[in-house]
């Protein structure tokens, strides 16, 4: 699905991200600027979601579960 927007760019910042890029046009730019942004955001998600369950898998041996069962206080 292809939506047109109307927006107000920095040029400079434009030229810098097409240059960096190698993207020929302004559409090109803000495309690929969009896509890696969203799957650097994904792969951070993936990797803390990871990090969490490892964590998990490990976590009776950060605790003693006896004492947390344990009705004293």
């Amino acid at each position: 699905m292809v939506r047109r927007s109307t927006i107000e760019l920095d040029e400079q910042l434009l030229e810098r991200a097409k240059r960096a890029l190698g993207s020929p046009t302004t559409r090109a730019t803000v495309e690929e600027a969009l896509r890696r942004a969203a799957e650097h955001a994904e792969s951070a998600l993936e990797e803390r979601a990871e990090r969490q369950r490892r964590y998990f898998e490990t976590l009776d041996t950060h605790l003693d579960l006896d004492v947390l069962a344990s009705d004293s206080t």
